[in-house]
């Protein structure tokens, strides 16, 4: 694992290194769901999401800070009803320069713990087909394959599948 980089929840702080994070995740890669360009948030917005996160018991957002810039992110939106309130889904990035040195892992770690102290039972994603280092991390960590969402995306003009996966956990 990588020992200079810490795995913290993000702050309003975080907000202006959030968004430039963002937006050279979405420059670089194709396995995120927006494109390059299509990431509008304000430092503002960015701002107040992050403070509605911070109070809340269903929605959490961890970076990955190394060197004072942020590197990474996992995020969590719970289930709002008595029916889904148990699940949550979430979402991951890693700048390219930074992947495959743990913090992937790191991030997901502390998903799962902070997600475990919530009494969630079942943290659910999608990840796209071929993105098979995201897939391979997912299993690593105990999540199984559900099903296949047929042509979801299109990727460069590209129709494209994501696998749908979930772990689930106990207390």
């Amino acid at each position: 694992m990588n020992t200079d980089m810490t795995i913290k929840l993000a702050t309003p702080d975080d907000a202006a290194p959030l968004i430039e994070m963002f937006r050279a995740l979405y420059q670089e890669s194709e396995f995120l769901l927006l494109e390059a360009g299509e990431f509008k948030s304000t430092p503002e917005e960015q701002e107040n999401l992050i403070k509605a996160n911070s109070s809340s018991d269903t929605n959490v957002l961890f970076v990955a800070v190394k060197n004072k810039n942020i590197i990474g992110f996992i995020g969590g939106t719970g289930g709002k009803f008595n029916r889904n309130r148990h699940s949550i889904n979430i979402a991951m990035g890693v700048l390219g320069e930074y992947q495959r040195q743990g913090i992937g892992r790191s991030l997901l770690k502390a998903l799962i713990n902070w997600a475990k102290s919530h009494q969630f039972k079942r943290i659910e994603l999608s990840v796209i087909e071929n993105n098979i280092k995201a897939k391979s991390l997912y299993e690593a960590f105990g999540f199984e394959v559900e099903g296949l969402k047929q042509n979801s995306l299109i990727i460069n003009g590209k129709l494209t599948n994501e696998y749908y996966m979930a772990k689930y956990i106990e207390a």
